[in-house]
Protein backbone atom coordinates (compact mmCIF):
# COMPACT_ATOMS: atom_id res chain seq x y z
CA UNK A 1 0.00 0.00 0.00
CA UNK A 2 2.74 2.43 0.86
CA UNK A 3 4.69 1.59 -2.30
CA UNK A 4 1.79 2.40 -4.61
CA UNK A 5 0.94 5.64 -2.81
CA UNK A 6 -2.40 4.54 -1.39
CA UNK A 7 -3.49 6.81 1.45
CA UNK A 8 -3.64 4.90 4.73
CA UNK A 9 -4.35 7.88 6.99
CA UNK A 10 -6.64 7.03 9.89
CA UNK A 11 -7.62 8.40 13.28
CA UNK A 12 -7.21 5.01 14.99
CA UNK A 13 -4.58 2.34 14.33
CA UNK A 14 -4.49 -1.12 15.93
CA UNK A 15 -0.82 -2.02 16.28
CA UNK A 16 0.11 -5.48 14.99
CA UNK A 17 1.23 -8.54 16.95
CA UNK A 18 0.93 -7.12 20.48
CA UNK A 19 3.40 -4.36 19.66
CA UNK A 20 6.34 -6.59 18.78
CA UNK A 21 9.39 -4.79 17.38
CA UNK A 22 8.74 -5.90 13.79
CA UNK A 23 4.94 -5.68 13.80
CA UNK A 24 4.32 -2.12 12.61
CA UNK A 25 7.03 -0.22 10.74
CA UNK A 26 7.94 3.40 11.29
CA UNK A 27 7.02 4.13 7.67
CA UNK A 28 3.55 2.67 8.16
CA UNK A 29 2.95 4.50 11.45
CA UNK A 30 4.10 7.76 9.86
CA UNK A 31 1.83 7.21 6.85
CA UNK A 32 -1.24 6.41 8.96
CA UNK A 33 -0.48 9.29 11.32
CA UNK A 34 -3.05 8.12 13.89
CA UNK A 35 -4.38 10.16 16.78
CA UNK A 36 -5.07 7.00 18.78
CA UNK A 37 -3.32 3.64 18.74
CA UNK A 38 -4.59 0.45 20.30
CA UNK A 39 -2.20 -2.24 21.46
CA UNK A 40 -3.78 -5.56 22.36
CA UNK A 41 -1.41 -6.93 24.97
CA UNK A 42 -1.41 -8.71 28.30
CA UNK A 43 1.15 -10.12 30.68
CA UNK A 44 3.79 -11.89 28.60
CA UNK A 45 7.40 -13.08 28.58
CA UNK A 46 8.25 -11.45 25.24
CA UNK A 47 8.53 -7.82 26.32
CA UNK A 48 5.48 -6.73 24.33
CA UNK A 49 4.88 -4.01 23.53
CA UNK A 50 8.45 -3.38 22.46
CA UNK A 51 10.02 -0.11 23.58
CA UNK A 52 10.88 0.79 19.96
CA UNK A 53 7.17 0.69 19.04
CA UNK A 54 6.27 2.81 22.05
CA UNK A 55 8.97 5.31 21.06
CA UNK A 56 7.62 5.48 17.47
CA UNK A 57 4.17 6.25 18.85
CA UNK A 58 5.48 8.83 21.30
CA UNK A 59 7.34 10.57 18.46
CA UNK A 60 4.09 11.15 16.55
CA UNK A 61 2.21 12.20 19.71
CA UNK A 62 -0.34 9.41 19.39
CA UNK A 63 -2.45 8.50 22.41
CA UNK A 64 -1.58 4.90 23.24
CA UNK A 65 -4.45 2.73 24.47
CA UNK A 66 -3.31 -0.63 25.80
CA UNK A 67 -5.61 -3.49 26.70
CA UNK A 68 -3.47 -4.23 29.75
CA UNK A 69 -4.20 -0.79 31.17
CA UNK A 70 -7.76 0.06 32.21
CA UNK A 71 -7.65 3.88 32.19
CA UNK A 72 -6.64 4.36 28.53
CA UNK A 73 -9.46 2.07 27.40
CA UNK A 74 -11.97 4.10 29.40
CA UNK A 75 -10.63 7.19 27.63
CA UNK A 76 -11.26 5.54 24.25
CA UNK A 77 -14.85 4.77 25.22
CA UNK A 78 -15.33 8.46 26.12
CA UNK A 79 -13.85 9.53 22.76
CA UNK A 80 -16.13 7.16 20.85
CA UNK A 81 -19.21 8.37 22.75
CA UNK A 82 -18.38 11.97 21.86
CA UNK A 83 -17.69 11.29 18.16
CA UNK A 84 -20.32 11.18 15.48
CA UNK A 85 -19.57 8.32 13.13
Amino acid sequence: MLADGTSVKADVLKIGHHGSSSSTSKAFIDAVSPTYVIISVGKNNYGHPDSSILTRLKNINAAVLRTDQKEPLLQLVKVIKNTSL
